[in-house]
């Protein structure tokens, strides 16, 4: 802590910067074969800026999920550790499995992954080298002449501040969706910034309960609004499932525009599922060569799927006539649809929030995620600088963090998004980013110092054999 002018520091192996679902998501894998009791050994930190860990913002979003309710339960089901086995009989655990492999309500996920956040923070705490420091603000990160990084904390009611010194930081930050996109990018030819600004929210916004209040407010008055939401992701189909509801009984043929560049891509298991279904807008490059599945990463599920599927009319589905969907590419009107609206809502995407990164001079390192079309990280979860280099201990993980599969993790090779879901960040990708670390402990393991004495080999590679589970909130 601060003393005067002194600010104290902390040792550990690893930090981890952010405590949501993606920064205890590869705790999460490493608990399951011993690697998060050589993580303890090694040194762990974990720092939070909110009060406590596990949940993020996940419960805000009043919609339902994108993954099963038994996707949900796999991190703990048959669980070795009896603290997080247990979290099965858990009230949340018990609600979401009583929808079985239907979708499940956010609010409902945000309180099941804070009380798996409450276990593994008991975990860690019980552990001499473990700390969960919550209320802590990271600052930045620097790093060190023994090639370490030294993170500022800042305690966010008192200010004070404290340095952990760790040799390797996961990135775990989450995403926000930055005003200076909007008066960056344009659409249909023209920026939604500031021209739009009186007619505008962003589709973060709007899938909280205090978002589609102001929905309802702005529609109050309108008997025939007019409404576009721009985007092709879940994100934007929940956005547009929310503006349906909000119409309540208003007439409205054509009342909402989905503005969208790209096609809209329906996932199905499989190759007969889809043609049985009178699908056929996908070719050989759509179908991941691991499960079979037709758009496994980049289709749209549950809920999305249902109004996608409605609104292209495939098989039986009767599309819903205020429903509009308007390609960009194909359609020369768009700046005339946006002139017309009474309200825009941009899902055109996340950007990660990151840390700023300092050198040992105490320069400011340029990111990859800072240019345009930049990812914060890499195929291996190390976090890239501008020229699309790794820097040597640090990770990233999370929302808009720019992880795209490898070839052996699956996928459709047509897929070219980033990979946002937490299974696969508790699987996969957790599994990943803890093997990252242990490959940096090890190279910066000091001669004389001894292995930790619970050192276990290296945990394989991920596997691939399972589906994956996207976030419902990625765009």
């Amino acid at each position: 802590m601060r003393t005067g002018s002194r600010i104290d520091s902390l040792q550990t192996g690893v930090l981890v910067v952010g405590g949501g679902p993606a920064g205890l998501a590869p705790l999460v894998a490493a608990s399951r074969d011993g690697g998060l009791d050589r993580l303890l050994s090694e040194g762990l930190v974990v720092a939070e800026r909110d009060q406590t860990v596990g949940a993020g913002r996940i419960g805000r979003y009043l919609i339902n999920s994108d993954s099963s309710a038994d996707t949900f339960l796999s991190c703990v089901a048959g669980h070795p550790d009896p603290v997080l086995a247990r979290l099965v009989d858990h009230p949340a655990a018990r609600a979401i499995a009583a929808h079985g492999r239907d979708a499940v309500p956010l609010p409902l996920v945000g309180r099941f992954l804070a009380a798996l956040g409450e276990a593994l923070a008991g975990i860690i705490r019980n552990a001499p080298q473990g700390r969960v420091m919550t209320g802590r603000q990271a600052l930045w990160t620097r790093r060190t002449a023994s090639g370490g990084w030294s993170t500022r904390l800042r305690c966010v009611s008192t200010g004070e501040e404290v340095d952990i010194l760790s040799r390797v930081v996961l990135l775990a930050t989450g995403a926000d969706q930055p005003v200076t996109r909007l008066e960056q990018e344009a659409v249909a030819g023209r920026r939604l910034l500031p021209g739009c600004a009186d007619r505008l929210m962003q589709s973060d916004r709007v899938l909280t309960a205090e978002g589609q209040a102001e929905v309802g407010e702005r529609l109050a008055a309108l008997r025939h609004p007019r409404l576009v939401v721009i985007g092709g992701s879940t994100s934007a189909v929940s956005c547009v499932r929310v503006l349906l509801g909000a119409l309540g009984d208003r007439p409205g043929q054509g009342a909402v525009t989905l503005m969208h560049r790209h096609a809209l891509p329906v996932f199905y298991r499989s190759v007969q599922a889809a043609r049985d279904d009178g699908y056929d807008a996908f070719g050989p490059d759509d179908v991941c060569p691991v499960s079979g599945f037709v758009f496994r990463f980049g289709g749209l599920r549950f809920d999305s799927r249902t109004l996608v599927r409605r609104a292209l009319g495939i098989g039986d589905a009767v599309p819903d006539p205020r429903l509009r969907l308007h390609r960009l590419h194909d359609a020369p009107d768009a700046g005339a649809v946006l002139d017309r609206a009474d309200l825009i809502v941009s899902a055109v995407g996340y950007r990660p929030r990151g840390l700023p990164v300092l050198d040992l001079g105490g320069r400011t390192v340029g990111l990859s995620a800072h240019q345009p079309g930049g990812t914060l990280v890499g195929p291996r979860c190390g976090v890239l600088d501008e020229r699309g280099r790794e820097i040597a201990g640090l990770l990233g993980i999370g929302l808009a963090a720019g992880f795209r599969p490898g070839g052996a993790m699956g996928g459709e090779p047509s897929f070219a998004g980033q990979v946002n879901g937490l299974w696969l960040w508790q699987n996969d990708v957790g599994a990943l980013v803890v093997r990252r670390m242990f490959e940096r402990l090890d190279e910066t393991r000091c001669p004389s110092q001894p292995r930790p004495a619970t050192d276990l080999p290296l945990p394989p590679w991920p596997r691939h054999d399972a589906p994956t589970a996207s976030c419902p909130c990625s765009a």
